[in-house]
């Protein structure tokens, strides 16, 4: 290849990487742009929304953290059964001291 084509070549690419960055830059302008006109005129509208969505989240928060603490409470409530039985079995078992005296 001689020096010329190469340069040739180098020249297109240098303007399609300038016009894709240009044309990344506008795009993500407009879509900032977009988003904030948004949000100015229908700020009103997204409140209601949003603060639902919030309520929504808060409910099934407090439904998760419920039906954790009794799947935690479960093996605890089965342990301190246990031991209270086996105490009640022990007392039933041990000969009480105070009739043999």
């Amino acid at each position: 290849m001689n020096p010329e084509s190469v340069s040739f070549w180098a020249d297109v690419a240098a303007i399609f990487i300038l016009a894709q960055l240009v044309l990344v830059t506008l795009l993500f302008a407009v879509g900032l742009g977009v988003g904030w006109w948004y949000f100015r005129q229908a700020r009103k509208k997204l409140i209601v929304p949003l603060l639902m969505g919030q309520v929504y989240a808060l409910r099934i928060q407090q439904g998760t953290t419920k039906v954790s603490d009794k799947l935690v409470n479960v093996p605890i409530t089965l342990n301190a059964t246990v031991k209270r039985v086996q105490i009640t079995a022990q007392s039933f078992v041990r000969p009480n001291r105070a009739a043999k005296d």
